[in-house]
C-alpha cells in the first residue's frame, strides 16, 4: 500500500459517515466528520493517531444512536480512526507528497538572484562568476 492511499481511505470513510449521519439527523456528528477529514490531511505522527483513538470513541459512542444509518456512520467513523491509529505515521502531511529535490540549475539561480534585485554577473554578488584579475 502506498502512503496515501490509507490517507484517502480514511477521508473517503469520513465523507460516508458525514452523509449517513446528515442522513439519519445527527447534524452535528456528520460536521464533525466532515472537520475530522480536513484534521486528518492536516495531521500528522501522533497527532493523527490521537484524532483516529478520539474517532474511535465519537464512532462506538453514535452507534448506539439506533437508527440503522447512525450506526452505519458509527461503523465508518470507527474504521476511518482505526485506519489512523494503525497507519497514521505512514501517512503523508498535507503539501508533502511527491516533492523532489531541486536539481541546482545554474540559469534558474541567475534568474532568482535578478528577481531579488542582485546582478549574478557582478564579482561581488553570491554566485556570480569570479575573476581572478
Amino acid at each position: 500500500m502506498t502512503g496515501s492511499r490509507p490517507l484517502w481511505i480514511a477521508a473517503l470513510l469520513l465523507v460516508g459517515a458525514a452523509g449517513a449521519f446528515w442522513g439519519a439527523g445527527s447534524v452535528p456528528l456528520a460536521l464533525l466528520s466532515l472537520a475530522s477529514v480536513a484534521a486528518a490531511v492536516a495531521l500528522s505522527g501522533l497527532g493523527r493517531r490521537i484524532l483516529g483513538a478520539l474517532l474511535v470513541v465519537v464512532g462506538v459512542a453514535a452507534a448506539f444512536n439506533g437508527h440503522w444509518l447512525a450506526i452505519a456512520g458509527g461503523v465508518l467513523v470507527v474504521g476511518s480512526g482505526v485506519l489512523q491509529v494503525a497507519l497514521g505515521a505512514r501517512m503523508p502531511k498535507i503539501g508533502v507528497g511527491g516533492q523532489k529535490t531541486r536539481a541546482q540549475d545554474p540559469e534558474t539561480d541567475m534568474w532568482r538572484a535578478l528577481e531579488r534585485g542582485d546582478d549574478p554577473t557582478d564579482d561581488k554578488a553570491p554566485g556570480g562568476p569570479s575573476s581572478n584579475e
